[in-house]
C-alpha cells in the first residue's frame, strides 16, 4: 500500500520535468518569432532606410538663377553660366586621421586652396539634409577630368554642374543689382525653412539679395548609388526632383540712360539719380567708384573683395542711398515753403542782404551782396541772407516739422538694401544727441542746408518729384515686373504707390516750380544748367563739410517744366564730391544727362548743343563774363 503513494509522486515529477523540456523549446521559438516579428515589421522600414542611405546618397542639383532685365528686356544685367562646383561630404572621408590629412593636402594642390579653408568648411557643425558642402565653383574641366580618372584617390569628394553667376555689363549698375555669394553658416541657419541649403547661393546685396527669394529657384536633387568604398556607381534624378529655374526680374532702370548717367558722371565720386516724378519708377541709379559684382561669383577671388572693402573711396557704398551729405542751399525751398504755408513772412517782403548776416558778434556770410531780396529772387539767386532772417522768423522747429512732412529724416523705403534715413535736427535732437542747446546760429545754418542736417540723394530726387507734381510724392523703386523663367507668365507688376501726400496748397508749390526755372533762366543755373533740347527748372547748391576745402556740388532739376503730359516729365539729381560750386560741376552734369535724353543723342553731341545754348545766351545777355556761382 505504501508503495502506490510513492509511485504517483514520481510520475507527476517526470509530467512536471517534461512540462519544463517542452516549455523552454517553445519559449526560445517564441522569442525567436517575436524578434523576427520585430525585426521584419516593426523595425523593418528603418532597417531598409538605413540600409539604403549605405548604398544611396542625396546631392543637390542647383536651380538657375531668375534672368535680370533692364526696363525693356533688351539688356541683361545678370545670368547664369554652365559651370562645374567640387563639393565633399564630411562624412564619407577617410576615418583615418593621416588618410584624411593627405586627402586634404592633395585637394589644396588641385583646387588651389588654402588647407586651412578646407578644414574649416569640413569642419562645420551645421549640416544640410544632403550633407554635402561646396569646395570651390567655376573649376575648371581639366580639373574635373583629373578627380574623375583619380577618383579612388579622393574619397567623399565629388563634382557636379553648378551654374555660375554672370554680370554682362560687368560694373554698369552694379550698386543696384548687387552680387551672390555661398551662403554663410548665419544665413543657412536664419533661411534653412525658407528651402535654403548649404550649397545655395545667395543675395548678398541689391536686387540679388531683396528679391533673392524670387530669383533662386528651387533646387531639384540626384540619387547617387555608391558602392562599399563610397564611389558613385549610377545617378538617378526621381521624377519631381527636377530643380525649377528661379523667375526673371524686369527693372525700373533704362539701359541706355543708365549708360548716360555713368558717362556723365565719369571717374567723379558722387552720385546721380534719373526718376519719374508720375510714377516713382528709378530710370538710373549711379554711384561712383563702382565695382564689378562678376570677381564674387566664385570663392576664390576672396583676394578682390579684401582689396575692395580696404579702399579708402568705398565701392560698396551706395552713395545714392547709404550715403548722408549736408544739403546745402536746395534745403532753402523747404525753409521757402514753410514762409509760403505759414505766411509767417509775406512772399513780397524784402530782406537786406550785404554780403551776409549778422548775428550778436558773428557774421553769416553770403557768396555775394544781393542788396534787397525778396523770397522769389532770394530763390533764384540763392540769397542765404535772405533765409538767414526768414528762418528766425520761422523758428527751428516750424522749419523741422516742414522737412519732415516732405520727406526729409525718413526712409523712402526703396526696394534697395541699405537705405539711411538722413538727419533733421531740431532743439530735442541736438540736446540727445550732442547734449548741447540750440543756438540761433543753428538756425540759420539749418536754414541754408548745413550744420546737422544730413540727407541722402534720394531724399533729395524724391522732394524734387515732390515740387514736380505740386505736393505728391510716389514711392522711388526699382523692379516693375516679374516673370516665370519657365512659361513668361506676369506674376509681380508694381503700381506707382502714393508715399506722401502734401498739405501745402498746390499754388505754393507752383510759385516754387516758377522760381526754379528761373534759376535756370536767370539765375544761379543759367550757365551750368543750360540745355537746349527741354526746358529744366533747378536748383543748385554747395554744400560745405568739415575739414574740406572744397564744398560738395549739388544740382538737382526736372524736365520740362511745363510737360503737358506728365509722364514725359524726368528728374536728374547729383552730387560730386568736393566738386566745388553746384552750377560749375554738378549743374553741367545734370544737363549734359538732359540733353542726351531729350535730345535724343549720345554725349559729344550732347555738350555740343549745350554749347549752343550758353551761346544763345551769352549772345542775349550781350557777354556777361561774370559766370554765377552758388
Amino acid at each position: 500500500m505504501p508503495l502506490i503513494p510513492r509511485k504517483a509522486q514520481r510520475d507527476d515529477e517526470l509530467k512536471k520535468r517534461l512540462y519544463v523540456f517542452s516549455a523552454v523549446p517553445i519559449i526560445f521559438i517564441a522569442v525567436f518569432i517575436s524578434v523576427l516579428f520585430s525585426l521584419q515589421i516593426v523595425k523593418g522600414p528603418d532597417y531598409e532606410l538605413r540600409a539604403k542611405t549605405n548604398r544611396e546618397q542625396f546631392s543637390i542639383l542647383s536651380a538657375l538663377r531668375g534672368v535680370v532685365y533692364d526696363s525693356k528686356k533688351e539688356t541683361v544685367f545678370a545670368r547664369n553660366r554652365r559651370s562645374f562646383a567640387v563639393s565633399i561630404v564630411p562624412e564619407n572621408l577617410p576615418a583615418d586621421g593621416e588618410e584624411k590629412e593627405q586627402l586634404i593636402a592633395r585637394l589644396s594642390l588641385l583646387l588651389e586652396m588654402p588647407k586651412e579653408e578646407i578644414l574649416k568648411i569640413v569642419n562645420q557643425n551645421i549640416r544640410s539634409a544632403y550633407d554635402s558642402q561646396v569646395l570651390r565653383t567655376d573649376v575648371p574641366f581639366e580639373t574635373v577630368v583629373f578627380l574623375a580618372e583619380h577618383n579612388r584617390d579622393f574619397p567623399g569628394v565629388y563634382w557636379k554642374s553648378k551654374p555660375v553667376r554672370v554680370y554682362p555689363r560687368h560694373d554698369m549698375l552694379s550698386h543696384v543689382i548687387g552680387y551672390v555669394g555661398m551662403i554663410s553658416e548665419r544665413e543657412f541657419l536664419e533661411k534653412k525653412q525658407k528651402g535654403y541649403n548649404l550649397e545655395s547661393v545667395i543675395g548678398k546685396s541689391g536686387v540679388e539679395k531683396v528679391y533673392d527669394l524670387e530669383l533662386k529657384g528651387i533646387d531639384g536633387y540626384v540619387r547617387r548609388i555608391v558602392d562599399a568604398t563610397n564611389q558613385v556607381t549610377a545617378e538617378i534624378i526621381d521624377q519631381g526632383a527636377e530643380p525649377v529655374p528661379g523667375n526673371n526680374v524686369v527693372l525700373t532702370v533704362d539701359s541706355r540712360i543708365q549708360e548716360i548717367a555713368e558717362a556723365a558722371l565719369g571717374e567723379r565720386i558722387g552720385a546721380v539719380i534719373v526718376s519719374r516724378p508720375s510714377t516713382g519708377e528709378i530710370l538710373a541709379l549711379v554711384s561712383y567708384p563702382r565695382y564689378d559684382p562678376n570677381l564674387f561669383s566664385f570663392q576664390q577671388n576672396r583676394t578682390a573683395f579684401k582689396s575692395l572693402i580696404l579702399d579708402k573711396r568705398k565701392p560698396f557704398l551706395n552713395r545714392a542711398i547709404q550715403a548722408q551729405y549736408p544739403a546745402g542751399s536746395i534745403f532753402k525751398l523747404v525753409v521757402a515753403l514753410a514762409v509760403l504755408d505759414t505766411e509767417a513772412v509775406p512772399p513780397t517782403k524784402q530782406f537786406v542782404c550785404g554780403g551776409g548776416y549778422k548775428l550778436g558778434n558773428r557774421f553769416f556770410a553770403c557768396w555775394t551782396n544781393h542788396g534787397k531780396v525778396d523770397l522769389y529772387n532770394a530763390i533764384v539767386h540763392s540769397c542765404d541772407s535772405y533765409f538767414y532772417q526768414a528762418s528766425l522768423v520761422l523758428g527751428p522747429d516750424v522749419i523741422a516739422h516742414y522737412a519732415n512732412m516732405l520727406g526729409f529724416g525718413k526712409p523712402t523705403k526703396i526696394d534697395l538694401i541699405g537705405e539711411l534715413a538722413g538727419i533733421v535736427p531740431d532743439p530735442d535732437w541736438k540736446r540727445e544727441n550732442v547734449e548741447d542747446i540750440w543756438y540761433e546760429g543753428d538756425t540759420l545754418n539749418m536754414a541754408i542746408g548745413q550744420g546737422y542736417i544730413l540727407v541722402t540723394m534720394l531724399q533729395l530726387n524724391c522732394f524734387t518729384n515732390m515740387i514736380a507734381n505740386k505736393g505728391t510724392l510716389f514711392q522711388p523703386y526699382v523692379v516693375s515686373e516679374i516673370h516665370s523663367a519657365k512659361s513668361d507668365e506676369l506674376i509681380y507688376k508694381r503700381n506707382p504707390e502714393v508715399l506722401l501726400q502734401s498739405t501745402i496748397d498746390k499754388k505754393h508749390f507752383e510759385f516754387i516750380v516758377s522760381a526754379m526755372r528761373d534759376v535756370v533762366v536767370e539765375g544761379t543755373a543759367r550757365w551750368g544748367g543750360a540745355v537746349l533740347s527741354t526746358n529744366p527748372a533747378g536748383k543748385t547748391s554747395s554744400a560745405e563739410t568739415a575739414g574740406a576745402e572744397e564744398t560738395h556740388s549739388l544740382y538737382t532739376a526736372f524736365a520740362p517744366f511745363d510737360a503737358a503730359n506728365e509722364d514725359e516729365m524726368i528728374s536728374v539729381t547729383a552730387i560730386v564730391e568736393h566738386g566745388g560750386a553746384g552750377s560749375v560741376t554738378a549743374a553741367p552734369l545734370v544737363s549734359e544727362i538732359l540733353e542726351s535724353i531729350f535730345g535724343n543723342c549720345d554725349q559729344e553731341p550732347a555738350r555740343r548743343n549745350i554749347w549752343k545754348k550758353r551761346a544763345e545766351i551769352y549772345r542775349n545777355r550781350k557777354a556777361d563774363a561774370d559766370i554765377i556761382t552758388d
